[in-house]
């Protein structure tokens, strides 16, 4: 990022936000806090009225009356804008709501003349499909009802399944922020029930009520810090299994074609390592390939594979073995029974 954007970007970022640090600044722009401090000055000498307080909760801030006119873009960033709108329509937020399309074409009629040209043919050779291949849409039914709660700070009543048992248990939640995560809603709340900050996936949330009282306010709590930390340790948690298998040329065509991430071996073109979330899901994958793939490390997964796919098959050759056969006078009996054609005869039928 240039200085001159860097500067157009703190000042809206400023101007949305409110009062920010420069640590936070530098973080988001990619630079040090010493050149957000520097950019201070710099704003300051260009007549933007910057203010700062200091201390506890202090940051950088700009007059509430203070307004920086938001379509000064260049033409790569309207057309990111536009596209961007595009992938973010696919997780809208606002049920009944086409807020991000109208917005969109309220900023592109802003533009000028050659600006609306460049994102009219990027619309039209750029297009974003960001559904999984044989994936059936799936519906988040209480969305709105907790977008509005975090809108209006009101506290839930949600059922939702119990973490150290099977079953579900009503939790009273003050809802502090909605984060989507690879198209899936998240509600980060303070869960009453455990006195501390929690996640909970809406699509799992069984029931919801909205009560009269509103969420308190907690002091010191940043969504978006609290977020990268909860990822961070689930990452930890969670560490990629590296799966490697030797793959028929055919596979290896359709996990391709599936988009599945595949680091080939340099010098053996059907030899893939792919990461799973964990060594039964690498045991899960390898099995779902059939003959197709073979584990060629870990040592203990392949083991593992083995062991399944004999169990299974000692488990079908079981469940397939022949009927008995009858005995002449058995057979004699229902040909009797339904007749030579095998249609029951009319003094059998009532």
């Amino acid at each position: 990022m240039q200085k001159m954007e860097r500067l157009v970007a703190i000042t809206l970022l400023l101007q949305a936000r409110g009062k920010m640090t420069a640590e936070r600044l530098a973080e988001i722009t990619g630079v040090s806090t010493r050149t957000i401090y520097r950019d201070m000055v710099t704003l300051s000498l260009a007549h933007v009225p910057v203010a700062m307080d200091y201390g506890p909760g202090g940051g950088y801030y700009l007059p509430d009356d203070y307004r920086l006119d938001p379509t000064i873009f260049t033409s790569e960033e309207a057309i990111a804008l536009a596209l961007g709108g595009t992938v973010a329509g696919d997780y809208r937020l606002f049920e009944s709501d086409d807020g991000l399309r109208r917005a969109l074409v309220k900023l592109e009629a802003a533009l000028p003349e050659e600006y609306r040209a460049d994102v009219r043919a990027a619309r039209e050779r750029i297009l974003f499909d960001t559904t999984a291949w044989h994936r059936r849409p799936t519906t988040t039914p209480f969305l709105e009802t907790v977008r509005a709660a975090v809108w209006g700070a009101r506290q839930l009543e949600i059922l939702y399944p119990r973490s150290d048992e099977p079953g579900l248990q009503w939790r009273r939640v003050e809802p502090l922020g909605l984060v989507c995560k690879a198209g899936i809603w998240y509600l980060v709340a303070y869960c009453q029930l455990r006195r501390d900050f929690r996640t909970f996936r809406v699509g799992r949330i069984e029931d919801v009520i909205v009560c009269e009282e509103g969420s308190t306010p907690r002091p010191g709590f940043d969504l978006q810090s609290y977020w990268e930390e909860s990822r961070r340790r689930y990452e930890q948690l969670t560490m990629p299994f590296t799966l490697t298998l030797r793959l028929t040329p055919g596979a290896r065509r359709r996990l391709v074609a599936a988009g599945t991430m595949l680091t080939q071996d340099p010098h053996d073109e059907n030899v893939v390592s792919l990461e799973m979330e964990s060594e039964a899901a690498a045991v899960a994958f390898a099995l779902s390939q059939g003959a197709e793939a073979i584990v060629v490390a870990p040592e203990q997964t392949r083991a593992d594979v083995a062991a399944t796919a004999q169990a299974m098959a000692a488990l079908y050759s079981g469940m397939a073995q022949p009927a008995p056969a009858m005995d002449a006078d058995m057979s004699q009996q229902v040909s009797a029974a339904h007749g030579e054609d095998g249609r029951t005869p009319s003094s059998a039928r009532g």
